[in-house]
């Protein structure tokens, strides 16, 4: 989970996602955690999408170009898919859209246009997590954070070059309708999502993870080094009161455990996960019931008091603390709210801030436009049913990334597992 942004699936169409108004204020917390690194959590994401980008330049300069969305979405898919025909099928997390993909078996290669499609592929692509890493590594140029306004620069051209200088030109000639080769293991190899970066590769990603304004290069060299020490500590570090040696600046440490407190606050107001939330709670009692509305007044039960209780003292906790950097303060009036003793009025307060799937109208709880209501569950990966809503995964997993404190940002996870991708060779600088 990334901090605050609950629940993620996809029904019929509309993402479940209850940010509560606090959208803008997740945004900061995981700025001041890593700037500019977005979803990015291994290196060849960066790669795939640069590959789009230049692919749809490419075909524009001769006259014939798609959008840079298309064609990143297309090369993406490709490689996804080639990958999983060549191998077996095997499961891995950056290899997304296993079910999806596997209904396109006849034999027949994907077309470009097919392939760029929600019908070959997941919706929810790998390249989205890559939207404020790209301009940030200086590897395209930007006039807005649209990635069709992305423009390749030097460093990203030198990237590709170093990652798949091969297979650009059998790609150029799929994208414009003809076939891939027959002999394809080179291209495959380039395009394949879990290979490491080559050397060369490594030192032009990493030169452009340290540069950029010293303030922010600052942060995001001292969280790679936290990471890259915890590969050598026994244990790594779970403690937030004990601030590692790597991160030298107390307020980069306070931020962070900051966010991570306020993503507890927001998982005990609207989380989905085990043990549930209070409104994950209300939600599934309205399901049960087959209820599309609930009087307020009817909402607050027993079963829920345990809820509300555990949010109180999460929210506490939170204001306790007394550091809160975001914008207006936008965390603490958040948990200001939500340490309210009257429930009806907090129960009243936090419905108001979803209002996509429960909604606050006169006095009463009605479903919204996302609203699922079945019994709370975990996911099951073997449902197919569930495995097919979004098969991206929303951060690094588990077994590549060390112990940390709990609930520490999703980009920090993310960098743990993009670590090898960064780590300098030999004689390697450290950036300006």
């Amino acid at each position: 989970m990334e901090w605050g942004l609950l629940g993620g699936e996809r029904l019929g169409g509309k993402r479940r996602v209850r940010t509560l108004s606090l959208g803008a204020t997740v945004r900061f917390f995981n700025e001041r955690a890593v700037p500019g690194l977005g979803g990015v959590w291994f290196g060849r994401q960066v790669i795939l999408a640069l590959l789009g980008i230049h692919l749809a330049e490419t075909l524009r300069r001769e006259g014939r170009g798609p959008a840079n969305i298309a064609a990143a979405n297309a090369v993406e898919a490709l490689a996804v898919w080639l990958t999983l025909s060549r191998n077996g099928w095997p499961r891995d997390a950056r290899l997304p859209g296993y079910l999806k993909l596997q209904q396109h078996t006849g034999g027949e290669d994907p077309t470009f246009r097919h392939a760029g499609s929600r019908a070959f592929y997941v919706s929810q692509p790998m390249r989205i997590g890559t939207r404020d890493a790209l301009p940030m590594l200086g590897l395209v140029s930007a006039s807005s954070r649209r990635f069709n306004s992305y423009a390749l620069t030097e460093r990203g051209l030198a990237l590709l070059e170093a990652t798949c200088p091969r297979a650009r030109t059998p790609l150029r000639l799929w994208a414009g309708g003809g076939s891939l080769p027959v002999r394809r293991k080179v291209v495959v190899d380039e395009l394949d999502p879990r290979r490491p970066l080559p050397d060369r590769a490594r030192e032009i990603l990493r030169e452009a993870f340290l540069s950029g304004p010293e303030a922010e290069r600052a942060r995001r060299r001292e969280a790679l080094a936290f990471v890259e020490g915890l590969r050598v500590r026994p244990g790594g570090h779970t403690a937030w009161d004990t601030r590692p040696p790597e991160i030298s600046d107390p307020a980069h440490w306070a931020d962070m455990r900051a966010g991570a407190a306020l993503a507890g606050v927001m998982e005990a107001a609207a989380g989905e996960g085990p043990g549930s939330s209070v409104l994950g709670r209300i939600e599934a009692r309205m399901g049960a019931a087959g209820l599309r509305r609930l009087a307020l007044g009817d909402a607050v039960d027993a079963p829920l008091v345990p809820a509300l209780e555990l949010l109180r003292s999460r929210a506490q906790a939170f204001l306790a603390t007394g550091h809160d950097p975001s914008p207006g303060r936008a965390a603490a009036r958040f948990c200001t709210d939500c340490v309210e003793a009257d429930a009806q009025t907090l129960v009243g307060r936090l419905v108001a801030r979803d209002g996509r799937i429960l909604r606050l109208i006169d006095g009463a709880i009605l479903a919204g436009t996302a609203f699922r209501g079945r019994p709370l569950r975990e996911p099951d990966p073997d449902d197919a049913a569930d495995a097919m809503q979004d098969e991206l995964p929303e951060e690094a997993p588990e077994e590549t990334v060390p112990p940390m404190p709990e609930g520490i940002s999703r980009r920090i996870r993310n960098l743990a597992a993009l670590a090898p991708d960064l780590r300098a060779t030999p004689g390697d600088a450290e950036g300006a």
